[in-house]
């Protein structure tokens, strides 16, 4: 077995558990990629399920908001209601498995302690491309295949794409996608740690919530 294969089989191992899909519906017109699902995410089933999600919601719908997005959003298509300003919102992670190992079980991280490894290191590694480890290559070549696709299956679609935060634009920019039909904002920033709200980050955040508006009507 090859080392793609290897780190291949234990990624699809953990994914059954602890995959975290993209919320996107026909609908959606503003799609934000994130970095990957952390424990909140695993157990909600969704996108910034936690307090990113939270400082999204209240930058989006107001200061009342205090639910995250992902949750917003889970609801929101449970209830199959419409309401403009969620049915425009898309989530997508550039992994769709935990880079860390706090949502995994003990077992799990003992059983694929190689790769957990190598995601943490890709995820606190930004300014590192490509890696001159070869099995650090590997693990960033399989989850930037997954997400490729997964670019590629909407850019058909007329989208407004923000990539939040270094590790997500990084991951955007490697993966090379493009469609006439897409506008993409760069230099948003991950919305932890209250970002959103620091006047330093003030223009790019407006210019999500000028294409959210412009989408929602």
């Amino acid at each position: 077995m090859d080392t793609v294969e290897k780190f291949e089989q234990q990624y699809v191992a953990l994914a059954q558990q602890y995959e975290v899909s993209e919320v996107m519906t026909p609908k959606s017109k503003l799609i934000f990629i994130l970095e990957s699902p952390h424990v909140s995410e695993v157990k909600n089933g969704v996108p910034v399920a936690g307090p990113s999600g939270a400082t999204m919601s209240k930058k989006l719908f107001g200061p009342e908001y205090s639910h995250p997005l992902g949750l917003l959003l889970k609801k929101h298509q449970e209830e199959s209601m419409e309401r403009p300003s969620l049915d425009v919102v898309g989530l997508l992670n550039v992994c769709d498995i935990p880079m860390q190992s706090k949502p995994y079980a003990e077992s799990d991280r003992n059983a694929n302690s190689e790769l957990l490894e190598h995601l943490s290191k890709i995820r606190t590694s930004n300014q590192k491309t490509p890696f001159k480890d070869n099995e650090l290559l590997a693990v960033q070549q399989l989850i930037l295949e997954k997400f490729r696709n997964r670019l590629k299956a909407i850019s058909d679609r007329e989208l407004t794409i923000i990539p939040c935060g270094r590790f997500a634009q990084k991951f955007f920019q490697l993966a090379n996608v493009s469609s006439e039909k897409w506008t993409v904002i760069m230099d948003v920033p991950h919305p932890s740690y209250n970002s959103w709200s620091r006047e330093r980050y003030q223009d790019a955040i407006n210019n999500v919530l000028d294409e959210f508006n412009r989408h929602k009507i």
